[in-house]
C-alpha cells in the first residue's frame, strides 16, 4: 500500500493497521498518513468554509460546511444508480436544502415539521438506496445544519441560495468526474419504484425520517434552543441494523457528557483569545478518532464553540446534553413503537436480514 493509498483510509481503518503492524517502517508510515490526512482535511475544510464566509457572509459559513461534507463523501460514494442522473439528483437535493430548511424555520412548528418530513423523506429515498453506504447521514446532517443555523434577513437568504447553488454545482461536478466510468444498472425510476412499505429499506427510511421530524417538533413546541441537536441524536441512533442501533443508543449519551465536560474544562483553562480554537481542536481529534464513542466526544467541541456566544458556557453544555439525551431516549421509544405498529401491519424480513441478503 502506497502512502497516498494509506491516506485515503479513515482512522477506523488505519488505527487497526497501526496496532497490528510489526514492521516499524509500516507503523510509522500509517501513523504519518493518519496525521497528514487529518491536517490536510481540516485545512481543506477551513479554506472552503472561510471562502464561503467571505463571499456570502458569516451567517452563511454553514454553506461551506455543507459543501465540504458532501465533497468528502461523494469523492468515493455513489447513489446506486446512473451516474448522470445521480449528479442531477445531488443538485436537486441541494435545491431542497435551498428551499425547505428556510421555509420550515419561518413557518409555525406544525407546518415546519410537515415541510421537514416531506423534504427529509425525499432526501433519504434518493440518497440511500444502498443503506450500507449511509449517504443519508451527509445530506440529512446538511439539511439539519441549514435548519439550525437560520438566516435572519432577505439578503442573507439570497446569499445562502447563491452559495448553495454554487456548492451543489461543485459537488455534482466532482461526483460526476470521479464516478463517470462506473456503470450502474439502476436508473432513478428504479429507485422510485423500489419505494414500498412492504420492503425493509423503505420502512427504515420512513422510521428515521419520522423519528427525526417528530422529535424536532417536540423540541420546537417546548421552545428548546438548538433543536437540530435533537435531530442529530435521532439520526445517529436510528440505524438500519438493530445491533448498531443498540450500540449507539448505549454509547452516545455517556460519551457526549464526557465531551461536554472536557470542552468545559478546556474552555475555562484556555486564555480568552484562544477559546475560539476549541472547534479546530475538536475537528483534529475527530479525524484521529477511530470509534463512534470518541467521535461523539470531540464532535461536541465544534457544536459548543458555536453555541457558547448565544447560550453561554453553562447553557450550551446543559442544552447539548439535554437535547442529545432527549433524542436518544426518544429514539429508543419511537423505535419500539414503530416496530410494534409495523409488526401489526406488515410481515417481512428484518433489516438485518435484508442487509445480509
Amino acid at each position: 500500500m502506497s502512502f497516498y493509498q494509506a491516506m485515503q483510509l479513515g482512522a477506523c481503518n488505519l488505527k487497526p493497521l497501526i496496532k497490528e503492524s510489526e514492521d516499524k517502517y509500516l507503523k510509522r508510515k500509517y501513523i504519518t498518513a493518519l496525521i497528514v490526512k487529518d491536517f490536510l482535511c481540516l485545512l481543506f475544510c477551513m479554506v472552503i468554509v472561510t471562502l464561503f464566509s467571505k463571499a456570502f457572509g458569516e451567517e452563511n459559513s454553514i454553506v461551506g460546511v455543507v459543501t465540504v461534507l458532501s465533497l468528502l463523501t461523494f469523492r468515493f460514494s455513489n447513489l446506486d444508480f446512473d451516474v448522470k442522473q445521480s449528479a442531477f439528483t445531488i443538485l436537486g437535493i441541494f435545491g431542497i436544502c435551498i428551499i425547505s430548511p428556510y421555509m420550515a424555520t419561518i413557518a409555525n412548528p406544525i407546518l415546519g415539521s410537515i415541510i421537514n418530513f416531506v423534504s427529509i423523506m425525499a432526501i433519504v429515498v434518493l440518497s440511500c438506496h444502498n443503506v450500507v453506504l449511509a449517504n443519508q447521514s451527509t445530506f440529512v446532517l446538511s439539511y439539519l445544519l441549514l435548519y439550525g443555523y437560520e438566516v435572519n434577513s432577505i439578503n442573507g437568504y439570497i446569499n445562502r441560495v447563491i452559495g448553495l447553488i454554487i456548492g451543489g454545482i461543485i459537488v455534482s461536478l466532482i461526483f460526476y468526474l470521479k464516478q463517470k466510468n462506473i456503470k450502474f444498472e439502476n436508473k432513478i425510476l428504479d429507485i422510485m419504484k423500489d419505494v414500498s412499505l412492504k420492503n425493509e429499506r423503505t420502512k427504515w427510511q420512513l422510521k428515521i425520517t419520522l423519528g427525526i421530524c417528530s422529535a424536532i417538533l417536540i423540541g420546537e413546541l417546548m421552545h428548546l434552543p438548538r433543536t437540530m441537536w435533537i435531530g442529530f441524536s435521532c439520526m445517529s441512533i436510528l440505524q438500519p441494523s438493530q445491533d448498531k442501533f443498540e450500540f449507539r443508543y448505549k454509547k452516545r449519551p455517556p460519551f457526549l457528557v464526557i465531551g461536554c465536560l472536557i470542552f468545559g474544562i478546556l474552555y475555562l483553562v484556555l486564555p480568552k483569545e484562544l477559546r475560539g480554537y476549541t472547534g479546530i481542536i475538536g475537528g483534529l481529534m475527530v479525524g484521529l478518532s477511530g470509534t463512534y464513542q470518541w467521535q461523539t466526544v470531540f464532535n461536541c467541541f465544534g457544536a459548543l464553540t458555536a453555541a457558547v456566544p448565544v447560550l453561554g458556557l453553562v447553557g450550551a453544555i446543559i442544552f447539548r446534553i439535554f437535547n442529545n439525551a432527549f433524542g436518544a431516549v426518544y429514539s429508543k421509544l419511537f423505535n419500539k413503537v414503530f416496530d410494534i405498529v409495523d409488526s401489526k401491519i406488515f410481515v417481512g424480513n428484518t433489516m438485518d436480514e435484508a442487509m445480509e441478503g
